[in-house]
């Protein structure tokens, strides 16, 4: 066990990861930065996961290992990983991305630099399941390293993105400040419009972090809204939910309770009203009431928008900027 408090807090929740488990703990291992503690929750994994987490606990003291006793649902297995850490930093590790060597030491200096940034992201390399390369893109939103409080939240919530930021480096005290991750379909995009309350988004430059897409992630395996809830919270399992609503909601409650001087928190209000004439919203909106009682209409409609009107966030975006 170790005697000091470390640095950074690294979380990495994880169900039936043996496939890219391994490669995901060295390349933390691997770190240049050194003063961190890895903290793996296993979400009863049925799998060779368990015997790959407690192997690499037993080689190195800054690995622990923490077994669910049942699946609780990936949510509560993400604030679980949260509430166990320690560090002034914290950040969220899948299990089936990688880090290169220097992402922690870039990210731990630009944030002692940037006293005001509740985060730092770098760049991020799209990998296939084989680790090749898909394309890269820049993380950072326009307008989310502003200043104004009331500017950061309008880019979170008003501009496309695929909410990767949340796997960058923390403050960790501010972000305790938000809800985390509450169990509905767009919960991430909800505390990063959040925790953009509370301070700057920053950037690091380079492709320190690869991020692979493949066709077990959540974002491609899961398009049913019961099969959503289910995967955030096991306790919701067949439930079907209003997700783009409730999330809508949860941004409205951010501002309600932030600490924001009047005219901040009325700008925020105004990025609210129109957020809903932007990136099809009010579709969106309307899918998700429609999606309720026919569940294959959201997966239709995604796949609608994804191909004709606009790519999805992240690794569709790296793709065309490749092929260009």
């Amino acid at each position: 066990m170790r005697e000091t408090t470390p640095v950074v807090s690294l979380g990495m929740p994880v169900f039936n990861g043996q496939r890219y488990l391994a490669t995901a703990i060295e390349s933390v291992l691997a770190q240049s930065f050194r003063d961190f503690e890895l903290l793996i929750c296993d979400n009863a994994s049925t799998d060779a996961t368990e015997g790959i987490c407690r192997a690499f606990a037993d080689a190195d003291p800054r690995v622990r290992y923490f077994r669910n006793p049942e699946n609780l649902g990936a949510h509560p297995n993400f604030n679980r990983a949260f509430e166990l850490a320690a560090g002034r930093y914290f950040k969220w590790a899948s299990h089936d991305d990688a880090l290169q060597p220097g992402y922690l030491q870039a990210c731990v200096d630009a944030m002692e630099q940037n006293t005001d940034a509740v985060l730092c992201q770098s760049d991020i390399d799209y990998i296939d399941e084989g680790g090749n390369s898909i394309g890269v893109r820049i993380s950072q939103l326009p307008g989310a390293d502003s200043p104004s409080p009331s500017r950061r939240f309008s880019a979170l919530v008003l501009l496309p993105h695929d909410c990767q930021a949340m796997m960058g480096l923390f403050r960790r005290e501010l972000l305790g400040r938000s809800r985390l991750l509450p169990s509905f379909h767009g919960a991430d995009r909800a505390m990063l419009a959040e925790v953009a309350l509370f301070g700057r988004f920053i950037r690091v430059p380079g492709a320190l972090i690869r991020i692979r897409d493949h066709g077990q992630r959540y974002s491609q395996s899961r398009k049913r809204p019961k099969d959503r809830a289910a995967w955030h919270d096991t306790r919701k399992s067949g439930q079907a939910r209003l997700p783009v609503w409730t999330m809508y909601r949860a941004y409205w409650k951010a501002v309600a309770t932030a600490p924001l001087p009047g005219p901040e928190k009325a700008r925020a209000r105004l990025a609210l009203f129109e957020w809903w004439f932007r990136n099809y919203n009010a579709a969106r909106m309307g899918v998700d009431l429609i999606g309720s009682v026919f569940p294959g209409f959201v997966g239709t409609a995604e796949r609608f928008k994804q191909s004709l009107l606009s790519p999805a966030p992240g690794p569709g975006q790296a793709r065309g900027a490749k092929r260009r």
